[in-house]
C-alpha cells in the first residue's frame, strides 16, 4: 500500500498493519515456544492453528479486496483527473478562441477608427478644395463683373467720344456747307455782275460749275447726315441693349454673390466646427494623454524642480506614437530623453469616443506641457 493510498484510508492501513502484527505475533509464537517432547501435541493447539490460518486467508482476502479496491478507486480518480484535465484543456482552447475573437474584434474596430479617420480626413480635404474652389469662383465672378463694368464704361466713352467726334464733323460739314453755299452765292453775283458787263458765257459756265461743285457738296452733306443718323441709331439700339442686359447681369451676379456668401457661412461653420474639435482634442490630450505620461516618467539624476519641456508626439491609427520630440527650456539633454522615453513607454494612448475629435488625434501631430512637478 502506497503512502498516498494510506493518507486516503487510515482505516484500512491500520486494518492491514494490525493483521502484519497478528500474523507476525503468531509465527513468532510457534517458533519460540517449542512442543512438549513426549507428549503428542494436543488437539486444542491445532485447532488453534487452524483458525489462525483461516483468519489470515480471510484478512488476506480482504486486505486483497481492499487492495482491488483502491486500485479500482485509484484509476477512477486517475480518469477523473484526466477528465479534468481534458475539461480543463477545453477550457484553455474556448478562453483563447475568446481571445482571439476579442483580438480580431479589436483589429477590426481600430481598422473602422483607421477607415473613419482617413475618410474624415479625405473630406476635410475635399471639403478645403471645394472651399477654395468656391472662393476662387466667387472672386472670378467679382472679378468678371468689374472687367464687364470697366468695359461697358469703356464702351460708353468711346462711344461718347465717337457721338461728339461724329457731331463735330457734323457741325464742321455745315459750317462748310454754309461756307460754300455763300461762295456759290458770291459767284453767282460775281457772275451775274458779269453777265451784265458782257461776259455771260464765262459767268454761264462758273456758274455751271458753281452748280455742280454745289451739288456734289450737298451730295456730301446728305451722306455724312446719313452717316451720323445711322450712327445715333445704332448708338441707341446699342443703349437699349445694354439697358435690357444690365438687369440680367445685376441678377446674375446678385445671385452668384448670394451663393458665394452661403458657400462662405458654411465654411466658416465647418472651420468652427472644426476648431471645436481641435480644442476638445486638445483638452482629451491634457486630461488623459499627460498624466499617463508623467506616471510613467523615471527621473533623470540630472532633473531639479520646476523643470518642463513641449512635447510633440505623432500619432499612428493605433494610439502609438509614430514620433516623439521633447523641447525643454533649460535644454537639459537628459530630461529630454526621459520625457520621450515617458511618451513611448505610455503609449498606446486612449482615443475619444467622438469620431470627429479622434480625427483630431489620429495621424497627427499633438502637442502639450510636460511639467513632472
Amino acid at each position: 500500500m502506497t503512502a498516498l493510498t494510506s493518507r486516503r484510508h487510515p482505516g484500512a492501513f491500520l486494518l492491514s498493519l494490525a493483521l502484519h502484527l497478528l500474523l507476525a505475533t503468531l509465527i513468532v509464537t510457534r517458533f519460540e515456544i517449542p512442543p512438549a517432547p513426549k507428549s503428542p501435541p494436543r488437539p486444542a493447539i491445532i485447532e488453534a492453528v487452524a483458525t489462525d490460518a483461516a483468519e489470515l486467508e480471510r484478512s488476506r482476502r480482504v486486505v486483497e479486496h481492499r487492495r482491488q479496491q483502491k486500485i479500482r478507486e485509484q484509476q477512477t480518480a486517475e480518469a477523473r483527473q484526466r477528465e479534468l484535465e481534458a475539461a480543463a484543456r477545453q477550457r484553455d482552447r474556448e478562453q483563447t478562441e475568446r481571445e482571439a475573437l476579442a483580438a480580431a474584434e479589436e483589429v477590426a474596430r481600430q481598422a473602422a477608427i483607421k477607415s473613419l479617420a482617413l475618410q474624415r480626413q479625405r473630406d476635410s480635404e475635399r471639403r478645403e478644395t471645394e472651399a477654395d474652389r468656391r472662393r476662387e469662383a466667387a472672386a472670378q465672378v467679382r472679378h468678371d463683373a468689374k472687367a464687364r463694368a470697366e468695359a461697358e464704361a469703356r464702351q460708353r466713352s468711346e462711344q461718347a467720344a465717337k457721338e461728339k467726334a461724329e457731331a463735330e464733323l457734323k457741325r464742321r460739314l455745315e459750317e462748310d456747307s454754309e461756307r460754300k453755299a455763300e461762295l456759290a452765292a458770291r459767284q453767282r453775283a460775281e457772275a451775274e455782275s458779269r453777265r451784265k458787263s458782257g461776259q455771260k458765257a464765262a459767268e454761264a459756265r462758273r456758274e455751271a460749275e458753281a452748280r455742280r461743285h454745289a451739288e456734289l457738296e450737298a451730295g456730301k452733306a446728305a451722306r455724312a447726315k446719313a452717316k451720323a443718323e445711322e450712327a445715333a441709331r445704332l448708338k441707341a439700339e446699342a443703349r437699349r441693349e445694354a439697358e435690357a442686359k444690365a438687369p440680367r447681369e445685376a441678377e446674375d451676379a446678385e445671385r452668384k454673390e448670394a451663393l458665394a456668401a452661403t458657400q462662405a457661412r458654411e465654411q466658416v461653420q465647418r472651420e468652427a466646427a472644426e476648431a471645436a474639435a481641435e480644442k476638445s482634442a486638445q483638452a482629451w490630450v491634457n486630461r488623459y494623454f499627460r498624466p499617463k505620461v508623467e506616471r510613467a516618467w523615471i527621473k533623470p539624476a540630472s532633473a531639479s524642480a520646476g523643470m518642463s519641456c513641449k512635447i510633440q508626439v505623432r500619432l499612428r491609427m493605433d494610439g502609438r506614437a509614430s514620433s516623439v520630440d521633447a523641447a525643454c527650456a533649460g535644454g537639459d539633454a537628459a530630461f529630454e530623453r526621459s520625457a520621450e522615453a515617458a511618451v513611448r513607454k505610455a503609449a498606446p494612448f486612449p482615443m475619444p469616443p467622438d469620431p470627429a475629435i479622434a480625427a483630431q488625434l489620429l495621424g497627427q501631430t499633438v502637442s502639450f506641457r510636460f511639467n513632472p512637478d
